[in-house]
């Protein structure tokens, strides 16, 4: 359930700048003043493309908002309803209407290998190939695909008419970026989906004034997951997935007067390290960090650095984040840690994990430091090393515990 909310909502605002867009299409007056300056949004958007691909090596970024661009080129030159041939934009009405869905899901699967190179300037042919492609295709079959394309139409709601084909296409790049992004996490599939989803709508809104505003809706869609991706590799943790260090310190600059800290820290990491590989190691940092991330009574978790995690409680003293912490501590007790792969294979073989351990439940602790901002302890630097002070006290009588 929490990770279909965040899809809609929190990971990144692809569906809420559509919902906006949607809105905005149902004021009349906004509307209008919006169709008046959308020919500026293609060249603008296409910059800013340009831009961030090159400056965050986010080639998938340029070629997805290109493919959209170009689609709303190529419709509104042929596939205008006021056109002569008819056949001709409804030809390029039903093959946009394929190719669209189908490169966004493909341009998921391409790794980053930059713009100006062999790799990237093949992927840049392959883009503009496709327009010279489906011209080919209309010169020798235009009639035959079209009748059979409009054989197979379903009516849709909210879509209105789509040929089976392009349902079909659709359907699995639109499922096929919902589990791309669930495996793996990735803003910028996030953002491919809900633009794939915005230019469906474009082709279906029935008013063709719509459809550039749509489309460059769908491009500030992949610039803004790009621009969320960028943030996040700043910002947050890849391994834990938790805020980073750099993400604590912009927090602790924004705490009022009364906020508890707390260090964490996991018990004899080194030597859980030493005998199991460094990946089992990640392991472990990643479930404390999931657990971590549950944390109640208004915990924020951090990674701090190494196998140290910060939790900040603002608006709260001691008494208040104290039990939380404690629960916290018990139950990372009491869900230990099964050890699921070999240690890693560059490890000497003295301490590598031999074989009868894979599969079995280790024990793993964490011993927490925790202090609040007073009178002694006016800023949250102070704070953090009496947090740390208070770790080591811990650690010092026994591990497994709480110390204020």
């Amino acid at each position: 359930m929490y990770f279909w909310q965040g899809f809609f909502l929190y990971m990144a605002p692809g569906g809420l700048l559509l919902a906006a867009a949607l809105a905005f299409l149902q004021h009349e007056g906004l509307s209008r003043w919006l169709f008046g300056i959308t020919w500026l949004f293609p060249p603008a958007l296409g910059i800013v493309a340009a831009f961030l691909g090159w400056r965050f090596n986010r080639s998938r970024l340029l070629f997805g908002t290109l493919v959209l661009l170009l689609a709303d080129l190529l419709l509104r030159r042929y596939g205008g309803v006021a056109q002569i041939d008819q056949l001709l934009a409804r030809y390029v009405f039903h093959l946009t209407l394929l190719a669209v869905p189908f490169n966004l899901f493909l341009f998921s699967f391409w790794r980053e290998r930059g713009i100006v190179t062999g790799q990237g300037l093949r992927r840049f042919c392959f883009i503009l190939f496709q327009p010279l492609l489906l011209a080919g295709l209309y010169g020798v079959r235009g009639p035959l695909i079209v009748r059979q394309l409009e054989a197979m139409v379903v009516p849709l709601p909210l879509l209105g008419p789509l040929s089976s084909p392009a349902l079909v296409v659709s359907v699995l790049a639109g499922l096929g970026l919902l589990f791309r992004f669930r495996r793996n996490r990735e803003l910028l599939d996030h953002g491919f989906f809900w633009a794939m989803v915005c230019s469906l709508l474009a082709l279906s809104v029935g008013n063709p004034a719509r459809q550039p505003f749509l489309f460059s809706v769908a491009a500030l869609i992949l610039i803004v997951a790009a621009i969320e991706a960028a943030h996040r590799m700043a910002f947050r943790d890849e391994l834990t997935g938790l805020p980073a260090r750099r993400a604590l310190n912009e927090s602790m600059l924004k705490l009022g007067n009364t906020y508890t800290v707390a260090m964490v820290d996991i018990d004899f990491f080194k030597k859980f390290n030493d005998r199991y590989g460094h990946d089992v190691g990640d392991q472990v940092l990643a479930m404390v960090a999931g657990l971590l991330g549950r944390v109640g009574g208004g915990g924020r978790p951090f990674r701090y650095g190494g196998e140290e995690f910060t939790i900040l409680f603002p608006g709260k003293v001691l008494k208040e984040a104290q039990p939380h912490l404690e629960k916290l501590r018990q139950e990372v007790a009491a869900a230990g840690f099964k050890v699921r792969s070999a240690g890693r294979s560059g490890k000497k073989q003295s301490n590598r994990q031999k074989d009868g351990d894979c599969g079995k439940k280790v024990s793993l602790t964490i011993s927490i430091g925790m202090a609040q901002a007073d009178n002694t302890r006016k800023t949250p630097s102070a704070v953090i090393k009496a947090a740390d002070k208070a770790l080591y006290r811990a650690k010092n009588a026994g591990r497994n515990q709480v110390s204020a």
